[in-house]
């Protein structure tokens, strides 16, 4: 009978570190979470879109370009917190518009009352039992989801736990009604690497005794690459509510998308996050026998910041 003998302490040491490591450097599954905490997000969005219309039909005016900004608040208020998911109540109220777009009167301007949407995020990620939404204006629609998709983006990473350097990709049905069918985003994740959750200590060298920084200081860095893609043919697009209305559609539609997110590597909050966004849509619109023709051409991007504050009370059991 053969025995083994025990490693010598140092090497096994070496292994139980390499171990903690490697457990270090993997994201948490799900943002950990528990009834009553409370957590407190600035977003800051701004982004333009243009659409011009022609027609040989008709001269139609082609509408003005229109702007999107919106620089929010964004109180979240845990309700419920499981491994099935959790339910939240987030209180959203935009911040005066002296701070968005100053002119002469922007002193007078005021706050707008608090608004309430609720929602239940399953274990997956996706969402439901949204209430609320509709009373937000479609600037505080658009920030609340943008905020909502990448709190919960943590949830679809691998179950095995995502790890420095490893690379994955997914691919999901774009939801939002278009003129055109067949939509879905090819989205390519990376875990680029680790960082401090605080910009300002960025650069920070390691303290006096030269230990690493804290394990809760560190953010995983994760960059996300977005491709729109198009499985339905340009001469016929046609999504299935406008052939019940007798319509037909045509043309093509594109977009980029690029994310970086920076995930608390102990707790999986979202600490920040910057996203570009690109998109465009050339479609034509015409009755089933290709009469009155109308085309459409969008162009729309935006860039958003989100960032969980510290200056506000984020715990309170």
């Amino acid at each position: 009978m053969t025995f083994l003998r025990p490693l010598p302490i140092m090497f096994a040491f070496a292994m139980l570190l390499a171990a903690d490591i490697s457990r270090a450097q993997r994201i948490p599954l799900a943002p950990r979470l528990h009834p009553g905490q409370t957590l407190t997000y600035q977003i800051d969005l701004s982004g333009s879109r243009s659409t011009k219309v022609e027609s040989k039909v008709t001269a139609p005016q082609s509408p003005p370009s229109t702007s999107l900004n919106a620089f929010c608040l964004l109180h979240v208020e845990v309700a419920e917190a499981s491994a099935r998911g959790f339910r939240l109540k987030t209180y959203l109220s935009e911040k005066a518009s002296a701070q968005i777009s100053p002119g002469p009167s922007s002193g007078q301007a005021a706050s707008a009352p608090d608004k309430l949407v609720e929602v239940l995020v399953a274990a997956d990620g996706s969402a439901s039992e949204i209430t609320g939404l509709d009373k937000l204006s479609p600037e505080q629609q658009y920030a609340w989801s943008a905020w909502l998709s990448r709190f919960a983006s943590v949830m679809t990473f691998p179950k095995a736990g995502a790890r420095r350097g490893q690379r994955w990709e997914l691919s999901e049905p774009e939801t939002s009604p278009s003129l055109i069918a067949g939509l879905s985003w090819e989205r390519k994740y990376e875990y680029v690497k680790q960082e401090f959750c605080n910009p300002s200590l960025r650069n920070a060298a390691t303290d006096k005794s030269g230990k690493p920084p804290p394990l809760a200081d560190l953010c995983a860095v994760v960059l996300v690459r977005a491709q729109l893609r198009q499985k339905s043919s340009p001469k016929d697009a046609t999504p299935q509510d406008y052939k019940l209305r007798g319509l037909v559609t045509s043309g093509s539609a594109a977009g980029e998308n690029e994310t970086i997110l920076y995930i608390s590597a102990t707790t999986g909050l979202l600490m920040r996050s910057n996203e570009d966004v690109q998109q465009s849509m050339d479609v034509t619109v015409a009755l089933a026998d290709g009469s009155n023709q109308v085309r459409y051409r969008i162009s729309a991007k935006s860039r958003s910041q989100i960032q969980l504050l510290s200056d506000f009370p984020q715990d309170a059991r």
